[in-house]
């Protein structure tokens, strides 16, 4: 066995290979020391196994069996194989058997089949995650020459189905050559077979063997005296054993520290067996080497006391910082609390300001009614998006549609009309049917009840050929409809079939022009005569109300005076008499 020691006053992190090789009896240590100037070389005898840690400075000592360095020394081998493998099954006549069975990594039979998501192909979950652990970046490339498709390490699923598939794989146990084995069988009986005929469970630690893989794993979680080891720095440091799970927290221990810290400054002696191996070179080598190794300890121990005036430095610095954070606690208490009293604050505003609210949507909402209303008792409606609005419609998301409010004055009745586009009742899918509305309104007190005025609806012909669309309903007095308003609008009454749907649908009807179709409605306060309203209808729908009713206060008279001569002549014409012959 060969020993190294390491000592490095540069800032490098130094690693001795194998550290489970070590051994912490005396040891005889061949050592080499870096400096700037030069390096030495010569023999040491140090007794405890040493490692120290000052930030960038690290010391350790170890001996390294010889067969670490010779990985492929068939002595190395165990000579063993334990048939408990993560990795794929082996049987008699592997390469006989189809790839289909086969994983993309050890070739052998798949155990725990496990699936790649990005390309398919089949691998032992024991096989994938132990390339996955090396995966640094996560990214994985299929091995399948045909393939090298990339995958995440994560992107992979029990292969259920497939497993069922293979359980019932007939195999032959690979030992029926070397040990005569006859048994044959299903897959998933293949393993349980290996745990009982063969026994192949070396412990890698202590070499010993054992019959099944349970009893391996008792012997390496509770007795292999591997599990065990002495901390290197006894008799000064701790004489019990220490099991291997704490060894490496033991090192970094206060104590372990402290005592690596005496040893260095000299507190400790060097064992006698210094001497002994010293006469193994030559003297004058190793006095110069234990020259040069005491000045760099001393170095050493003059940056620890450097490192302990830090550590007070760095304490007086918490303290202070301590301090100032519970000051800045106080003042975050502070805050909060002014916090929570102005949320308590904001929380009482709430009420008044969703009142405001409400105040603001009225007022938006009578100032939309008002600022193009109507207050003749007529109003022509523009209804646009007619395709649109009727297929919603038909779909039933919105079967109607409001029109804007209007009033038969100022202070009048207040008035609206609901369209049904694809009818309504049992005037659906046939007819548009229109309705009309009262609704309550401000001034409805001092209006006289029922509601008794002729409601007129008209569909205008948009080609100038005045076929208009023209139907008029008188109110039923005793209806609901056309009482008082108890609510924001009475129940609609109308006429469900104002006009038939084939017609407004056709492509070329003249009714609906750039997907627009327009609506007029009149309430007849005048008790105009039926004969008229085609009139009325015709007249342009830009001049002013008060010209139209003068247009339509000429006409009557002029039809009067018509009807008037018309009687007049009838009644000076001679009546004919019959004679007898």
């Amino acid at each position: 066995m060969r020993p190294l020691l390491a000592i490095n006053t540069e800032i490098n992190n130094w690693d001795i290979p194998m550290r489970k090789y070590c051994y912490s009896y005396p040891l005889y240590i061949y050592v080499t020391i870096f400096s700037e100037e030069s390096v030495t070389k010569g023999f040491f005898t140090v007794s405890p196994l040493l490692h120290i840690n000052f930030r960038i400075e690290t010391i350790m000592a170890s001996t390294i069996k010889p067969e670490v360095f010779q990985p492929n020394d068939p002595s190395n081998s165990s000579g063993n194989i334990s048939e408990h493998l993560a990795c794929g099954y082996i049987i008699l006549n592997c390469e006989n058997v189809s790839d289909k069975w086969k994983c993309i990594y050890c070739f052998l039979i798949i155990k725990e089949p496990i699936q790649l998501m990005e390309c398919g192909h089949r691998a032992c979950k024991g096989c994938h995650e132990s390339r996955a652990a090396l995966a640094t970046d996560g990214i994985m490339i299929c091995p399948v020459e045909e393939c090298k498709q990339q995958y995440y390490k994560a992107q992979v699923m029990n292969d259920r189905a497939f497993k069922k598939e293979l359980d019932i794989l007939p195999v032959i146990c690979r030992h029926k050559m070397d040990q005569n084995c006859t048994w044959t069988g299903p897959l998933r009986a293949y393993q349980e077979h290996l745990d009982q005929a063969h026994i192949h469970y070396p412990c890698d630690l202590c070499r010993q063997i054992f019959s099944s893989s349970q009893a391996l794993e008792d012997h390496k979680s509770k007795t292999c005296p591997s599990l065990f080891q002495a901390c290197p720095l006894a008799p000064y440091c701790c004489e019990e054993m220490i099991p291997k799970a704490d060894f490496s927290a033991h090192l970094w221990s206060a104590k372990h520290q402290e005592t690596i810290a005496l040893f260095l400054i000299g507190k400790y002696e060097i064992p006698d067996t210094f001497e002994q191996d010293q006469s193994m070179e030559s003297s004058s080598a190793a006095s110069e080497l234990e020259q040069r190794t005491y000045e760099k300890l001393s170095d050493l121990a003059e940056k620890v006391q450097k490192l302990n005036d830090d550590t007070v430095t760095l304490s007086r610095d918490f303290v202070k910082l301590n301090e100032l954070s519970q000051i800045t606690i106080q003042e975050i208490n502070h805050y909060q609390t002014a916090t929570n009293e102005r949320n308590v604050f904001m929380s009482s505003l709430q009420p008044k300001q969703d009142s405001i609210q409400k105040d603001i949507e009225r007022l938006k909402q009578n100032l939309e009614e008002n600022q193009h209303v109507s207050t003749d008792g007529t109003l022509t409606w523009r209804v646009d998006r007619v395709a649109e609005r009727m297929a919603d419609a038909q779909s039933e998301r919105q079967p109607s549609i409001y029109s804007p409010v209007f009033y038969s004055s100022a202070t009048g009745y207040k008035m609206r009309v609901r369209l049904y586009l694809h009818g309504d009742g049992n005037a659906r899918r046939t007819h548009m049917s229109l309705f009309f509305l009262l609704m309550k309104g401000d001034y409805d007190a001092l209006l006289p009840w029922p509601f008794s005025y002729k409601v007129t609806f008209c569909l205008f012909d948009q080609t100038g050929n005045n076929r208009h669309i023209i139907d008029s309903f008188r109110p039923d007095v005793k209806s609901n409809s056309f009482q008082r308003p108890q609510t924001d609008a009475n129940i609609a009454s109308g006429i469900p079939k104002f006009f038939p749907l084939p017609m407004i649908q056709q492509d070329d009807n003249p009714y609906v022009r750039d997907d627009i179709l327009f609506i007029k409605i009149i309430v007849d306060l005048h008790d105009t005569p039926k004969l008229i309203l085609p009139f009325m209808l015709t007249l342009n729908p830009g001049l002013p109300y008060h010209v139209q009713q003068v247009l339509i206060n000429q006409e009557k008279i002029k039809r009067d005076q018509q009807q008037n001569t018309l009687t007049m002549i009838t009644a000076t014409q001679p009546t004919p008499m019959n004679t007898c012959g």
